[in-house]
């Protein structure tokens, strides 16, 4: 019997750990929010007809409360002999009992999330293990349009390989080949906002539309935005750096970065204005207006960029 905790949000990395530790064996899936610790302690407790202890994976173990990992803890005193179990979620406090539990009776792992340079050094290797020439250049810009998102990385940069046939890869080949997620549009539609584009504001406004977004949770983005930005100004006036901005307001420092730059081109008047009309969009769509829900997105936008 083993137990695995695997911590940390490199979803990418931990994904891979797991499948080592499957070693080709079927998974018997559990996640946290949807199944009781009860149901995962008899699924270790039973027996392969195939002659192999369980190979037992609860994703999402935060969302358990300290009673129901109470029982995953009862279970590791007398643990089946063959079963493995591994558990992944986000983040453990040091004084939790179950991270105690498993560091006595098994392995805790934690990958984190690269960011920065130390993710385009990621994305470069990854990329040359593909036989993708990657620059770092290219790279920053398709870490931007995934958000950082390693899992997504690793996927675009499969067809990335295919597309390009042994070149190097372009930056018009990553606008062509890899639209931008959501997160990353948002950030392009606050800095045509920054810049008074209105054009670009409206048609970066169109495509999050059509991925099928309600304008209700693009609004509350946009509204999130704006709000991080508003808080990152007052720091950078305070003189904290992109560290620590990034600490405080705990978002990874790529997108510190960004609220930096957005920070210098909206005023604090601006973002004042800028929170109050989200917020009146967000009432509007919520039932306060008799206009369409993307008429009133749009002339939200064209006061926004004026």
């Amino acid at each position: 019997m083993a137990v695995y905790l695997l911590l940390g949000d490199d979803e990418e990395h931990k994904a891979r750990a797991v499948e080592k530790l499957r070693r080709g064996r079927n998974a018997e899936p559990y996640d946290a929010s949807e199944a009781a610790p009860e149901a995962v302690v008899s699924a270790c407790n039973s027996y392969s007809l195939f002659g192999e202890g369980s190979f037992v994976l609860v994703r999402n173990l935060d969302a358990w409360n300290a009673a129901q990992k109470a029982v995953v803890m009862a279970y590791l005193e007398n643990p089946a002999p063959e079963a493995d179990l591994v558990l992944l979620g986000k983040k453990l406090g040091s004084r939790e009992r179950l991270l105690a539990a498993v560091k006595k009776s098994g392995e805790v792992h934690t990958f984190d999330r690269r960011t920065g340079k130390a993710l385009v050094r990621w994305g470069v290797g990854h990329a040359t293990g593909l036989g993708l020439d990657l620059p770092e250049d290219v790279a920053g810009d398709l870490i931007s349009r995934c958000s950082g998102d390693k899992q997504r990385l690793a996927s675009e940069m499969e067809k990335l390989a295919l597309y390009v046939v042994g070149r190097p890869a372009t930056e018009e080949a990553v606008e062509a080949l890899c639209p931008p997620d959501v997160q990353a549009n948002i950030f392009a539609f606050v800095d045509s906002i920054a810049a008074g584009d209105r054009a670009t504001a409206l048609g970066l406004l169109e495509d999050l539309i059509s991925t099928g977004e309600p304008p209700l949770r693009v609004t509350y983005m946009m509204r999130r935005q704006f709000r991080l930005v508003a808080r990152a100004k007052a720091l950078f006036a305070r003189g904290a750096s992109q560290g620590e901005t990034a600490r405080e307001l705990k978002v990874p420092p790529f997108v510190a970065r960004k609220l930096e730059e957005q920070a210098q081109g909206l005023s604090d008047e601006a973002l004042e204005e800028a929170l109050d009309l989200a917020l009146k969009l967000e009432r509007g769509l919520k039932g306060g207006s008799d206009l369409g829900d993307e008429l009133q997105v749009e002339l939200a936008v064209l006061k926004l960029s004026d």
